[in-house]
């Protein structure tokens, strides 16, 4: 590669990575002020909020979350604010459809706090409508960074200093809703308003719309539910320890998002139809593998230590804990390049619905087993073993894909039916 080609790559995902760390040292700040502002069960139960709703905004994303970023890296640059559009369309009805079951649902499993479960599952799915995986595919971080993140995040600190002086999690949950509404408006403006936009509009049925999706909704679907269900399991079998696991899956998660870069460059970078796909496709598996163990490592040794500095000495995250989460990080690292950069660029996304359908097969009945039995170790090594079928199966899938048939270039409409 040459020295311009590696100054690209390196501006590029730097620029994906400055996202993910402001995002990501935000939550971590918020932890600790939290826990000693709303308490600790109160914590507790945001997380279990953020938890369902991150359930509920797979089905308002319906894939486009999942294989949107390579779908736009793969079309012509005229094509995609239509393309954007049509999505958001089909985005905002399923938000509609689906903010009543969310939050009915974490009416029931909050017992009844009405107030704060309706507000949370209107704020927690409104992501799901932005355009980040958008400005992913276009391969354009500034555009991310500005017009998605920087609303975020402003609303978010701006809950954080509501939530010090109120001491009401609903004040931090109002900013944060402002935050996330600002970023979908202003987000879908910039591409509405994009120079490359041509006079074409994308008249797709919205029935057959979603059916182009089936299959990247429904492994995104299938891995958020086994992702979901051992917040879940341990809320409904293990509440005493909830605040201690829901601090080992907040400190997992933010590893999973500084992985987010990485993922979003090989998303861009892999589909690129100029005969070196094959190439690059091993490249990115060889980097993923290796950065899940090393990422891995980290979260496995030094979250107990990270965890009772978050909350002031209030919780920590034994190892027996930590290490199982931190085997899972190797098999999420391994699926997410490896599925959603190399399989959606070769069309093969029928492949992540089986995959995750194996995850969750394997790791479902074991994670309620466990939390029935006690025990929240062998919870969370339910969920690294459900991670590592999930990860070795799309391993499988590339190595037979690139062996049996040569790389032909993809059609945006093709790979998602």
């Amino acid at each position: 590669m040459s020295s311009a080609g590696i100054r690209g790559v390196a501006g590029r995902l730097s620029g994906f990575t400055v996202s993910v760390i402001i995002v990501t040292l935000l939550g971590i700040v918020a932890i600790p002020l939290l826990t000693d502002t709303v308490g600790e069960a109160t914590w507790g139960t945001l997380v279990l909020i953020q938890t369902v709703a991150q359930f509920g905004g797979i089905l308002v994303a319906f894939g486009w979350g999942a294989v949107g970023a390579a779908s736009v890296a793969s079309i012509a640059e005229e094509r995609r604010p239509a393309f954007f559009r049509r999505s958001l369309q089909a985005r905002a009805v399923l938000y509609a459809c689906v903010f009543p079951l969310i939050a009915l649902l974490l009416i029931a499993l909050t017992h009844g706090d009405i107030g704060i479960s309706i507000l949370g599952a209107a704020v927690y799915l409104l992501p799901y409508l932005g355009a980040n995986w958008y400005f992913t595919g276009e391969g354009r971080p500034k555009r991310l960074l500005l017009f998605d993140t920087v609303p975020i995040v402003i609303g978010g600190v701006l809950g954080l200093v509501g939530v010090w002086f109120t001491h009401e999690l609903w004040v931090y949950l109002v900013f944060q809703g402002l935050g996330y509404l600002a970023a979908v408006s202003i987000s879908a403006l910039v591409v509405h308003r994009s120079p490359q936009d041509a006079d074409f509009e994308d008249r797709t049925p919205l029935k057959t719309l979603l059916a182009t999706q089936r299959h990247a909704v429904s492994a995104t679907l299938v891995t958020s539910l086994y992702i979901t269900l051992p917040m879940l399991a341990v809320w409904i079998f293990l509440r005493p320890l909830q605040p201690m696991f829901a601090l080992a899956n907040q400190l997992f998660r933010y590893a999973s998002i500084a992985l987010l870069p990485i993922q979003q460059f090989f998303q861009s970078w892999v589909p690129a139809n100029d005969g070196g796909r094959p190439r690059r496709m091993r490249i990115a598996t060889v980097a993923a593998m290796g950065i899940g163990i090393i990422g891995g490592a980290l979260i496995a040794f030094l979250s107990p230590w990270v965890s009772t500095l978050l909350s002031v000495g209030t919780i920590s995250v034994p190892l027996s804990v930590s290490l199982p989460l931190g085997v899972a990080f190797v098999g999420i690292a391994t699926a997410a390049v490896v599925g959603y950069a190399s399989l959606v660029s070769l069309g093969r996304v029928r492949a992540l619905a089986v995959s995750t359908t194996i995850g969750a097969v394997v790791g479902a009945p074991l994670i309620i087993l466990f939390a029935i039995l006690g025990s929240v170790p062998a919870v969370a090594w339910a969920v690294a073993i459900s991670e590592l079928c999930v990860g070795g199966y799309l391993l499988w899938v590339l190595r037979t894909a690139l062996r049996e048939h040569p790389v032909r270039p993809i059609d945006a409409a093709e790979e998602s039916a």
